[in-house]
């Protein structure tokens, strides 16, 4: 990380850059809304739905804290200017054209398309779906270029910023610590977001990340460069292809919502097993029930309009009971926008 304090400029650079983000995938979103057909309202009670305003006041309070732990010299500005255009122009492009085949499994209810693949029967039937509806699940190359892009639509441009809440806590472990010498896993790295924010700011550490998708590996490759201190594996989270004690500490984005309750069980006992005993775990996902108690109506609906098989249990069970019970309790939890924030040690 640079030594140097950011100035009233680099601030300004900050904000005009996320502006720019929100703007472009607020863009995103509100047109593919109108190629999207209604969806019937679930059956069953939903809660309360924040207002435009509400949700617009806690995006700006993400992105304020954000910049708070930039200022703060915990973890570099992101990249104000995104690199490749026409990349980006080409992804769009692909992401609108992939619109009416999302929607008609929607309507149709149709999420198995993969499970049926038999390029991919020997992964776990729970992985072989198409979660958000979106064409070839996990699974496919294609799926692997417009996964961030589908995902930031979704978030209005703030999935990244909820993802650089890890970065804080992480500084602070890291912090009196060679990270020359300390390993860091990303369990279900995906493309590589949360790994390339890592070795942005620590160049030093060991980095490793693990997901079942190999083309999904293959995109984190392609972002991120060959080095001798990174290495991506393919493999489930439940059964980690990694020594006993080898992690300093570990990190998880946005996974544990997309498994059933007894793999997550087991991802949580692997995680204690590869993690030294004075690392750390660092787990982000979507908000629970009650956190918000205003938005709950929110966690209601997204499974029903996005295909989320496993949400609705993970919104309403105890994280902390389930690490607690593999020696592991919270040292931090905090929210940040529609995702929150959780760090574990041994206890």
């Amino acid at each position: 990380m640079s030594n140097r304090p950011p100035t009233a400029l680099d601030g300004l650079i900050y904000g005009a850059g996320q502006a720019a983000r929100v703007a472009w995938f607020a863009g995103h979103y509100i047109a593919g809304r109108r190629l999207l057909k209604s969806l019937p309202r679930p059956a069953g009670p939903i809660g309360p739905i924040p207002d435009r305003r509400e949700l617009a006041a806690a995006l700006l309070d993400l992105f304020r804290r954000d910049w708070r732990n930039v200022a703060a010299g915990l973890y570099e500005p992101p990249v104000a200017v995104p690199t490749a255009p026409l990349r980006h122009l080409a992804r769009s492009r692909a992401y609108f054209r992939d619109l009416p085949r999302v929607d008609r499994r929607r309507h149709g209810l149709a999420a198995d398309e993969t499970a049926e693949d038999p390029r991919f029967a020997e992964l776990p039937r729970y992985f072989r779906q198409n979660f958000h509806y979106q064409s070839g699940g996990y699974l496919t190359e294609q799926s692997a270029r417009l996964y961030d892009l589908q995902v930031e639509t979704l978030f209005t441009g703030a999935a990244d910023a909820m993802r650089r809440q890890i970065l804080a806590p992480l500084a602070a472990f890291l912090r009196h610590r060679n990270t020359r010498q300390a390993c860091v896993l990303d369990v279900g790295c995906g493309t590589g977001s949360l790994l390339g924010a890592i070795r942005r700011n620590w160049p030093g550490l060991t980095l490793c990340g693990v997901d079942l998708s190999e083309p999904y590996l293959t995109e984190a490759r392609r972002r991120l460069g060959r080095s001798r201190r990174l290495r991506l594996l393919a493999g489930a989270a439940e059964a980690l292809p990694l020594p006993d004690a080898s992690q300093d500490a570990i990190v998880c984005s946005f996974l544990f919502h997309e498994l059933p309750p007894p793999v997550r069980v087991r991802v949580v006992a692997e995680m204690a097993r590869v993690l030294k005993p004075d690392g750390q775990i660092h787990l982000l996902d979507s908000l629970q029930l009650g956190d918000r108690p205003g938005w709950d109506g929110l966690l209601d609906l997204f499974p029903h309009h996005f295909h989320e098989p496993y949400y609705a249990d993970y919104v309403r069970m105890d994280v902390a009971a389930l690490f607690a019970a593999h020696g592991l309790q919270p040292l931090e939890t905090r929210l940040a926008y529609l995702a929150k924030l959780f760090v574990f040690a041994r206890a």
